[in-house]
Formats: structure tokens, sequence, C-alpha cells
């Protein structure tokens, strides 16, 4: 809740032209609205443009932020909305991985080549899922947002997001046990 609060000071701040309360979303959001934009887009390039392009609509719109949802879930549903319309311009397939290495230096050699090797396969069959469920297993699993503030990003109702996930999961389980 304190992070909530906050982003919610922060986003004030940006209403009144805080360039410094800008960077410091910025810093918050960088690395998981690229990697969010990486599963609706094909290059890494865009979706770096997308995390530019969904600040400078956080800087123009700050002051329309109306507490509805939370900060977090608004500047996701910015950013899913940049995707989609780059999506849209663009026309083509989205076939993105994420890059999501995570290494624990007290295991030992043998465990961390396991680690990587089952983050690979994770990885691997991410990537064989469609857009829609690579990003609510983004939002739910990477970022985790609940089911409301996923529904609230995706513009659907809670079910099926409910409904999106337990597939999205089924599936991974089925390729992680091949």
């Amino acid at each position: 809740m304190a992070n909530r609060i906050d982003d919610e000071m922060l986003l004030d701040r940006v209403s009144k032209s805080d360039r410094e309360a800008l960077r410091e979303l910025y810093g918050r959001y960088a690395e998981s609205i690229t990697a969010f934009a990486k599963n609706w887009l094909s290059d890494p390039f865009e979706a770096s443009d997308i995390l530019h392009e969904t600040m400078i609509e956080v800087w123009r719109s700050a002051g329309k932020f109306q507490n509805r949802s939370s900060p977090k879930t608004w500047i996701f549903s910015i950013a899913r909305n940049k995707s989609i319309d780059r999506n849209r311009k663009a026309s083509r397939s989205i076939n993105q991985e994420l890059d999501q290495n995570i290494v624990d230096d007290a295991l030992d050699p043998q465990a961390i080549t396991e680690k990587f090797q089952n983050a690979d396969r994770v990885r691997a069959c991410i990537g064989k899922l469609s857009t829609l469920h690579k990003a609510v297993i983004h939002l739910a699993f990477y970022e985790d947002l609940t089911y409301l503030e996923i529904a609230e990003v995706e513009k659907r109702p809670v079910g099926t997001i409910k409904t999106r996930i337990m597939h999205a999961k089924k599936l991974l389980m089925r390729c992680l046990g091949q």
C-alpha cells in the first residue's frame, strides 16, 4: 500500500510538471513495462519505444488520473493500449519470450546450470503461448497484479482473466511436462 501512496504522490507531482517525479516513476516501472510490452511486440526496440511513449503519456495525462485504480494499473493500461496500437499499425505476428534469468549466487555450479536450463524451458513454453495468455501470465506472476487489476489493464471481466490464467497455466504445465 505504501508504494501505491508513493505512486499517487508522484503522479500528483507529475501533474504539476515535476520532472524529478516523472524520473522516479520511470525508474520504478521501466523494466517491468518493457518486459510487459515485449509480450505484445516482437521487437525489443519497439518495446523500449512503448516504455517511452507510455511515460510521455503519463507526463501528459497525470492530471487525469482519478484514483479509480492503482497508479500501477493505470500506467500498465497505458502501456497495453500503446502496445496494441503499435501492433495494429505494424500488423505483424507476435512471438516473444520473456528474458528473466535469476541466479542465486549461493547455489553450486550444477544447481545454477539446472536453474538456467529450467528457466530456458519456462521461457520457451511461455514463448509458445498466445499473446493474450502471455500478457496475463506476465501481469499475474511478474508484476504480481490481482485478478481485478489485470481485468482493469486488459479491459475484460475478472472471470475472463481467471479463465485465461487457468488456460495459460494448463498450457504451461503441459509444455513443461513434455
